[in-house]
């Protein structure tokens, strides 16, 4: 919910900083500024900012990177949170259902994924791989927007701009097949099961978490006969996660 009297120049700032971290390569304020729809001069000063307290830095160039307080801000999030070490096991006992297996959070109108892990891969590789992910085509991201009320989905999606698909056809906010039908169908069935974008067949189961706002999944391609099964192991998997203590 909006607050009434929003800090837009922490709003800005948190957004430059996102840009950065998400980036993985040196930008100057001026692509950076053109990236957000802010202006140049604003992006600059908000850069040196997050630099002079040490969550960027300036390469050769005078491009902006990620600084050393990212790393350390992340290092204390994750282990304040406790959710990744909560996590591991209850997803490891996933993987002999040769699927990925992943845990994601809700940033915007995407999903940024904790854990990703793939068939073959070991347990280490999962964490903290994968770039954001638009959250409507995502079984994560349905399974935590339906959790917010349609008036905080229409305002997360009012310029419609992630619900615009790199490939494949896109979707509509309203309508008998829109996002907000899809979600109303997730939270009467307590699960999402969207086509994800990586071509046809491919899909996420996606179910929340009680105890923290994140939610677990299991994506691949596999027939809706086996979607009791994949639901019955995915949701025991929450339930152990959110008995855990931290």
């Amino acid at each position: 919910m909006k607050p009434a009297q929003p800090n837009q120049s922490l709003i800005d700032g948190l957004a430059c900083l996102q840009a950065l971290a998400a980036l993985g390569q040196p930008v100057g304020s001026r692509e950076l500024g053109r990236m957000l729809g802010l202006e140049p001069t604003r992006v600059n000063r908000l850069l040196k900012t997050l630099a002079f307290v040490g969550l960027a830095q300036q390469d050769g160039n005078r491009k902006y990177l990620p600084g050393p307080g990212i790393h350390a801000l992340a290092a204390q999030s994750l282990r304040g949170s406790g959710l990744i070490r909560r996590a591991l096991g209850p997803l490891e006992s996933l993987f002999d259902l040769d699927l990925q297996v992943a845990m994601g959070v809700l940033w915007g109108d995407q999903v940024c994924y904790l854990y990703l892990h793939s068939p073959g891969e070991s347990a280490a590789e999962g964490i903290a791989q994968s770039s954001l992910y638009p959250a409507a085509w995502s079984g994560l991201g349905q399974a935590l927007l339906a959790d917010l009320a349609d008036d905080d989905i229409r305002s997360l999606y009012a310029d419609g701009r992630h619900l615009v698909a790199p490939t494949g056809p896109s979707v509509t906010l309203e309508g008998d097949s829109g996002l907000l039908a899809q979600l109303a169908q997730v939270r009467k069935q307590g699960y999402a099961v969207p086509q994800t974008l990586e071509g046809e067949g491919v899909r996420t189961l996606g179910v929340t978490l009680d105890s923290d706002q994140a939610a677990i999944g299991l994506a691949g391609r596999f027939t809706d006969r086996r979607i009791p099964t994949i639901l019955h192991r995915l949701q025991a998997a929450a339930r152990t996660i959110d008995t855990i203590t931290a």
